[in-house]
């Protein structure tokens, strides 16, 4: 089995992401797991030191204020989506895992327009947008 994860930003995004690519390892030893981060978040630390390999692609929040920083952010973000689609074109998994941070958007979003399975992770007890 082929699996992408995709988390960035905190331990509370990236650790279920880690958690859960142990259980699959655990289960089938032969499984090929692949996370996709940023450069900018604790993925830089903790995903290789748990031993996977980790991908980077552009992803950005954005402010609830007009500017242009955020033009450039979305600017950016939108160049996420190509890298994450040719990222999940080169590993070809079978399914696409998000556990949370921005980059979910751009690596679900490219999985599912080329109709790889996806699944969300949720673990907070009550999802919502933060700030």
């Amino acid at each position: 089995m082929k699996v992408i994860i995709a988390c960035a930003g905190t331990g509370g995004h990236i650790n279920p992401g880690i958690a859960i690519a142990n259980k699959i390892k655990k289960e089938n030893k032969d499984s090929e797991i692949l996370f996709i981060g940023t450069t900018r978040g604790l993925e830089q630390d903790l995903v290789p030191r748990a031993g996977y390999e980790l991908k980077t692609i552009d992803a950005y929040g954005l402010s609830k204020k007009i500017s242009i920083d955020n033009l450039k952010k979305i600017i950016k973000t939108f160049k996420g989506l190509s890298q994450a689609k040719k990222i999940i074109k080169e590993f070809k998994p079978d399914i696409v895992i998000g556990t949370g941070g921005y980059i979910c958007g751009a690596v679900i979003t490219s999985a599912s327009k080329l109709k790889i399975p996806t699944m969300l992770h949720e673990s907070n007890s009550f999802p919502r947008k933060s700030g």
